[in-house]
């Protein structure tokens, strides 16, 4: 069968050609007319214009008034409103998608050697003739997915990166730092949830400090990611293990709420911990993660992030200043619900579990000879009204014995009352409380 790009190609050098009759040229042209109406997914304004080239191009050849150099003037403008950047005898790729990856990957296809088509771009007559399609957005019905006969040639780009960049954009921005800033010259790693993240800023400690620390991230995360950074930082001198007062019964890859962000730890811990559908969600990435890879390298992956972190730019919810008193009541109901949630986890499984990893980290930093210091941060006095007061107890009772027998400390700031204006919520710190909580940890640090 005729491949459809190289008869588009052979009417576009055609009508270049300054040796063919008037007619031969106006037939080919024709060609190209009829591809640009089929264009079905382009806007009006674009189409408007790519019909204005088809118009004046024709004018020139009818009334023969050939201007050579005009000509490929409109030849040139064709190609860039079809989406035509080199010969169609190269490999061709389509580009799903108009946001911040489209235009980078676009790019990066060409730089590749491939001849990248936007897929407002696409005749639906020639959804079959491409090498490759990348999604760079969710697959919506407009893309005629479905019409594509081999699905192999489908580059999920957009999945692949979803959970890190969209859905869980903190968790790539605390692992982007660290793995821009984390070397043999850093003396102290600090582990933990949201609230630990938003209690300690490495720049307020006395000593080089990198947080791992990220919304959602458990016991067992903070572990894994722990030892991750260990084989970068080889000579730490501290270990900063942030603590909740329900971390001992939280597992984010049981939480209805956080599981699925478990992903995003895959590539560097190589689990999903207790994930239920653990196995298919690795499979799809590890098959996703193979087809990437022989199109993109490591380094420009990576360099995505910085692009999306352009486009997604927001203020620091830090720099805010919570007041129970101007909360409505609307919103003390959602934060009383939140609390409840956290604290109705009557699981033994994940409390036992949980001691485990937290015993094993201990243990893991003792050999290592780094000093262990167990964090509670300060939360408001709502937050303390409303919390179970039991599962504190349980968590400072175990990290007590833990400090005995791994010559651990325990910073524990919860009886530690501040004012509303030192958080930005009700459980988080804000930056002026983030100065009392570093404090107390460089006491340990300058003694």
């Amino acid at each position: 069968m005729e491949n459809k790009f190289l008869v588009l190609e052979s009417a576009l050098n055609t009508i270049l050609n300054i040796n063919m009759a008037k007619e031969v040229r106006l037939r080919e042209l024709l060609k190209v007319e009829d591809y640009a109406e089929g264009l079905i997914h382009m806007n009006k304004d674009n189409k408007k214009k790519l019909g204005a080239v088809i118009t004046a191009f024709r004018a020139e050849l009818e009334r023969d008034t050939v201007n050579e150099e005009c000509i490929g003037g409109y030849n040139r403008l064709l190609k860039e409103y079809l989406s035509i950047n080199r010969s169609l005898r190269s490999p061709r790729c389509m580009i799903f998608g108009d946001n911040w990856l489209s235009g980078a990957v676009k790019n990066k296809m060409k730089s590749l050697g491939y001849c990248a088509f936007d897929w407002h771009t696409v005749h639906p007559d020639y959804i079959n003739e491409y090498d490759l399609y990348i999604l760079c957005n969710e697959p919506l019905k407009i893309y005629d997915m479905a019409a594509i006969a081999d699905k192999e040639k489908i580059l999920k780009i957009w999945d692949y990166f979803k959970y890190k960049f969209v859905v869980f954009p903190s968790f790539y921005e605390t692992y982007m730092n660290y793995k821009k800033n984390c070397d043999e010259k850093v003396k102290c790693i600090v582990t933990g949830n949201k609230n630990i993240k938003s209690a300690l800023h490495s720049r307020l400690l006395h000593t080089k400090t990198i947080s791992l620390a990220n919304n959602g991230q458990d016991i067992f995360y903070d572990f894994r990611m722990f030892c991750h950074a260990c084989e970068s930082a080889t000579d730490l001198k501290y270990a900063i293990i942030g603590l909740s007062p329900f971390s001992l019964r939280f597992d984010s890859s049981k939480s209805k709420v956080e599981w699925r962000r478990c992903l995003v730890y895959y590539p560097i811990v190589k689990t999903m911990h207790n994930c239920e559908d653990a196995g298919q969600l690795i499979d799809l990435y590890e098959s996703e993660d193979k087809k990437i890879k022989q199109y993109f390298d490591e380094e420009f992956l990576e360099s995505l992030y910085d692009i999306f972190a352009e486009y997604a730019r927001y203020d620091s919810e830090e720099e805010e200043v919570y007041s129970e008193e101007e909360c409505s009541k609307e919103t003390l109901a959602l934060n009383q619900r939140e609390v409840s949630e956290l604290y109705n986890r009557p699981f033994n499984d994940i409390l036992t579990e949980n001691k485990v990893i937290l015993e094993d980290y201990a243990r893991f930093c003792h050999t290592r000879k780094i000093k262990i210091i167990f964090f509670i941060p300060p939360f408001t006095d709502w937050y303390k009204a409303h919390m179970r007061y039991s599962y504190y107890e349980e968590l400072a009772a175990y990290v007590k014995e833990l400090c005995v027998k791994y010559e651990a400390e325990f910073v524990d700031m919860l009886d530690i009352s501040l004012p509303d204006c030192c958080f930005y919520d009700y459980a988080n710190l804000n930056e002026i409380g983030a100065v009392k909580a570093a404090s107390r940890i460089n006491e340990i640090i300058d003694r």
